[in-house]
């Protein structure tokens, strides 16, 4: 039996698609956020090969020891995009929970994938809870890559 516990894929947060606009976001505003919650945050900005548009790389330390990479952007304006590479999914809880309480003006706007959801030809939107602790969260996830597994 698959411990999806232990299982690194690529997730991806984002705002409903009927309404990609709603998180109001910019990718200075992203980084402005993620270095007041995470002072020992890295970031490195660069400009996407595929739009032109303005792309941060982050680091972020979210436990004792417990470091994730991702991607922040605005494909169109106002709508962000982060991307976690290779966290479990207890680890993209922690950030989601982040994204969810701290980033966002409404917790019910998040939504979320995965890379296994987008090989297996997903287009479904995955809700995150509006409420709840990252336990909570880790469970959705589990579920979500149980259903991909």
């Amino acid at each position: 039996m698959t411990d999806y516990r232990d299982i690194r894929t690529t997730f991806i947060l984002h705002p409903p698609v009927d309404d990609a606009a709603s998180w109001h976001m910019t990718v200075d505003g992203f980084v402005q956020a993620l270095t007041r919650s995470f002072p020992d945050a890295f970031t490195k900005f660069r400009t996407s090969h595929l739009r032109g548009n303005d792309v941060v790389d982050f680091e972020v330390e979210v436990g004792p020891g417990i470091w994730i990479e991702g991607t922040a952007q605005t494909p169109v304006p106002e709508c962000g995009v982060i991307t976690l590479a290779l966290a479990s999914a207890t680890e993209a809880a922690r950030f989601a929970t982040w994204v969810r309480d701290d980033l966002i003006p409404s917790p019910g706007i998040l939504r979320f994938s995965t890379e296994p959801a987008m090989q297996a030809g997903s287009q479904d939107e995955w809700t995150v809870p509006a409420a709840g602790d990252e336990e909570a969260m880790t469970v959705v996830f589990l579920e979500h890559l149980a259903a991909f597994g």
